[in-house]
């Protein structure tokens, strides 16, 4: 074998003994329970704020983005703006997809504009940032 071909597998293996192995790094700590809508995504605050939507893909949805307290679901903002106006889509949330809270620790939500992954109307498709502080 050549010293390169060495050198190549040696790192490889210093590699190997560095990753992960298949034990468990802790329990896992359940934070809530779902029934009923499911949901497609969560996302957590740097203060620990826990965010999750359900997309309006047949369930009985009755908020498509909602904040976690202390177990529970509770819409955010709040329930008006998870109330989808069919005459103005654009002025408040009709089926989000995904939330992500990023590096800067604002949270950005993806709305469909698509129930039951219907034809879009003008405005119902959006991409919401809600800065810093979460507010309502």
């Amino acid at each position: 074998m050549s010293s390169g071909r060495k050198q190549q597998t040696s790192q490889t293996t210093n590699k190997a003994q560095e990753s992960p192995i298949d034990e468990p790094l802790g329990e896992l700590e359940p934070v809530a329970y779902f029934h009923g809508a499911m949901l497609t995504g969560v996302t957590v605050s740097q203060k620990g704020r826990i965010f999750i939507n359900f997309p309006k893909w047949g369930d009985d949805v009755q908020f498509t983005v909602a904040e976690l307290r202390d177990g529970e679901a509770v819409a955010y903002p709040n329930e008006a703006f998870n109330k989808t106006d069919e005459s103005d889509p654009a002025a408040a949330l009709v089926s989000v997809q995904s939330v992500v809270v990023d590096p800067l620790d604002r949270l950005w939500i993806l709305d469909t504009g698509s129930p039951m992954f219907k034809p879009t109307e003008y405005g119902g498709p959006k991409l919401v940032l809600r800065h810093s502080n979460f507010g309502g």
